[in-house]
């Protein structure tokens, strides 16, 4: 793909929502690229359901992707939570969406808990891009970045953002902190598109982008050969963060 001619003057921009009833876990996303909604629901000792909705997603195939997240899931024992989690990271599914259906079972056993995240990757400037992220307004984490890796603050410098993070970061983190530096390299690596340009976007099939097979669903064999861009689907939230989660088509 071209290079962004706008690239270096905005801001990625990704808000992720999530509430806890007794039955049910909602999960909310949006960012430049993605918007989601998932609903996870159990009766208490299996999952019954897991029902995500593909409101806005860069491929025509993107929605595929659910049947395998189905057939995994339903009827899987609570209990087994961190089994299931383990087995959801060597799926070829949506990233995005499984990266919401592990946050909602992290937490399907604390109804009552509802958060926001909101974060934040400016576009690269001089070599360098600033990464943060906020819990329900309260900042934790505050990075900047060079050449795929953490400068500042200096206690992290040197640290991996892209292959290698989460070994480092579970290991660096744990609890709330751990649950926002996970979300905010996903948010990062997400980032990095913005530095090019998939317009027209019939002219730019998942094919030809290059990306390594497997990485999700789309860019899987054989779907990958068949995965469409879809034209619209990109949406630059710099200067109206306000408008995230309103899944404005």
């Amino acid at each position: 793909m071209k290079p962004n001619p706008n690239y270096g003057n905005g801001i990625f921009r990704r808000r992720v929502r999530f509430d806890v009833s007794s039955r049910q876990v909602h999960v909310d996303l949006e960012d430049t690229n993605h918007a989601f909604r998932l609903v996870l629901s159990h009766d208490g000792e299996h999952i019954t359901a897991i029902e995500p909705e593909f409101v806005r997603h860069p491929f025509n195939t993107c929605p595929e992707s659910k049947k395998y997240l189905v057939g995994l899931l339903i009827g899987q024992p609570l209990q087994q939570v961190p089994d299931i989690r383990r087995a959801l990271e060597t799926r070829s599914s949506c990233t995005h969406v499984t990266d919401m259906t592990a946050l909602a079972l992290s937490h399907v056993g604390e109804p009552g808990l509802e958060r926001l995240y909101d974060i934040e990757v400016d576009d690269e400037r001089d070599g360098r891009a600033r990464a943060r992220i906020t819990c329900d307004g309260l900042a934790m984490h505050d990075w900047i970045v060079a050449a795929h890796a953490v400068v500042e603050p200096r206690v992290f410098a040197g640290q991996p953002m892209m292959r290698g993070f989460h070994a480092w970061a579970r290991e660096a983190f744990s609890g709330l902190q751990r649950e926002a530096a996970f979300m905010l390299q996903r948010g990062y690596f997400v980032a990095q598109a913005r530095r090019y340009d998939s317009s027209p976007e019939r002219e730019h099939p998942a094919i030809r982008d290059g990306m390594p097979d497997g990485v999700c669903y789309s860019y899987s064999a054989p779907v990958v050969q068949r995965a469409e861009r879809i034209e619209g689907s990109r949406r630059d939230f710099t200067d109206n963060p306000e408008a995230l989660l309103r899944f404005e088509r």
